[in-house]
């Protein structure tokens, strides 16, 4: 097979032709032969060595020196030659095809990395989205050539939808950061209202707790209101704003600790003059002296503070019906009259049913409660207000034994 190049002369020595001798020419000719034709075969082996490399950016150029070299080496018409020709010929269509086929794999590569692209540059999921633009990133460098020309028009179109993207979330993140900072001077400012809020005093009555504890309350809802600041700031923030609010409501649990103990105090006093108002009326003695200890049952009473909303009411009930059977029956004993003995009786009964019916509203609004009880009622006070029912309940049911009592009297 004849190649593309002009083969080179034997080569000239400075002995003339006619005068080496035959068998020395010979030998030298065939010592040229074989050193071109292992020149050639290095050739080739380079050329296969390109072809193995895979290296299309550089192979191509390398195959051309190949080739050139090739044309340097003179040509001896052999059939080694001949042969070395055909593979050195079939190592180079080997890598153009090769490269060839992979252009086109990388070009649908980077086809569909494109299209995953476009996708992509409209998302609001910007961190996700982000580390996917930078796997996509990764593909497409794992991708390879799909040539110069096709690469750098696939590059524009990928790389335009990954700017937008980036561009689009940095702006998103600039517009973060100045809200963050909006936020973090509004969380600050809560703050400060927070400290002031916190700073009870130790004079403060049920009013100012009151007020102090809504003020307290709002403050949070106000909070909620808010944004998050940065993360650096955020959880600081918090910590410094609950910590506030934690302080304040510390003082309010000690408050009311402090006044339940108080309240626990005054009811166990005034449950004392309740059972000493019922004995002195027990004794049915309505002398002088029962009558001055009776009388003064009520100042010691006024001089008691208060023994908390629900069980001060009771106490009282009690109290004042106490002391009313000992009058109503010191009464009944001066005043010898029937007529009057009876309608006194008459009317002690009719206000024990008054009592019975103020204590039925007393139980049917503590039932309402207990049925409208919201998540943030504690199972303590549910069970504080069945209590109370259960006290009601038995104060109406002696209630209505003394009206029976006073109906039994007036029978006879």
């Amino acid at each position: 097979m004849s190649q593309d190049t002009t083969p080179n002369t034997t080569p000239n020595t400075d002995t003339p032709a006619a005068a080496q001798p035959e068998d020395d020419r010979a030998a030298k000719a065939a010592a040229f032969a074989e050193q071109n034709l292992s020149k050639k075969r290095e050739l080739l082996a380079a050329a296969q060595d390109v072809v193995a490399k895979c290296d299309w950016r550089a192979g191509g150029s390398e195959l051309r020196r190949i080739f050139d070299e090739w044309r340097q080496v003179p040509y001896q018409h052999t059939k080694d030659e001949d042969a070395l020709w055909v593979e050195l010929q079939a190592a180079r269509q080997a890598f153009y095809d090769a490269r060839d086929a992979a252009h086109a794999e990388a070009e649908k590569a980077k086809t569909e990395l494109v299209a995953q692209a476009q996708k992509l540059a409209d998302s609001t999921e910007w961190r996700s989205t982000g580390e996917r633009f930078h796997e996509l990133m990764d593909q497409w460098k794992a991708a390879g050539s799909a040539g110069r020309e096709k690469d750098d028009a696939l590059w524009e179109q990928f790389n335009g939808f990954q700017h937008a993207f980036f561009e689009r979330r940095s702006t998103h993140y600039r517009e973060m950061d100045k809200q963050h900072a909006e936020n973090k001077k509004a969380k600050e400012a809560l703050i400060q209202q927070a400290r002031e809020a916190s700073d009870v005093a130790a004079d403060w009555g049920a009013a100012e707790w009151k007020a102090a504890n809504n003020r307290m309350r709002d403050l949070m809802n106000e909070w909620k209101k808010v944004g998050q600041a940065a993360r650096a700031d955020n959880d600081r923030l918090w910590e410094e704003f609950n910590g506030l609010r934690q302080k304040f409501f510390d003082a309010q649990h000690a408050h009311h600790e402090e006044l339940e103990a108080q309240y626990q105090q005054n009811a166990a006093a005034k449950q004392a003059l309740v059972d000493e108002a019922q004995r002195l009326a027990d004794t049915k003695d309505y002398g002088r002296e029962n009558t001055e200890a009776i009388k003064q049952l009520d100042v010691k009473w006024k001089a008691i503070g208060y023994a908390g909303r629900e069980k001060n009411d009771a106490l009282w009930e009690a109290f004042r019906t106490a002391k009313e059977g000992f009058w109503d029956a010191k009464h009944a004993y001066n005043d010898r009259r029937h007529d009057e003995w009876l309608q006194k009786s008459q009317e002690a009964a009719e206000r024990r049913r008054g009592q019975i019916e103020n204590l039925e509203g007393q139980i049917e609004r503590l039932e309402s409660r207990i049925a409208h009880a919201t998540v943030t009622t504690s199972e303590s006070q549910l069970n504080e207000m069945q209590s109370w029912i259960d006290e009601k309940k038995e104060r109406i049911a002696s209630l209505q034994k003394e009206i029976a009592d006073i109906e039994a009297r007036l029978s006879k």
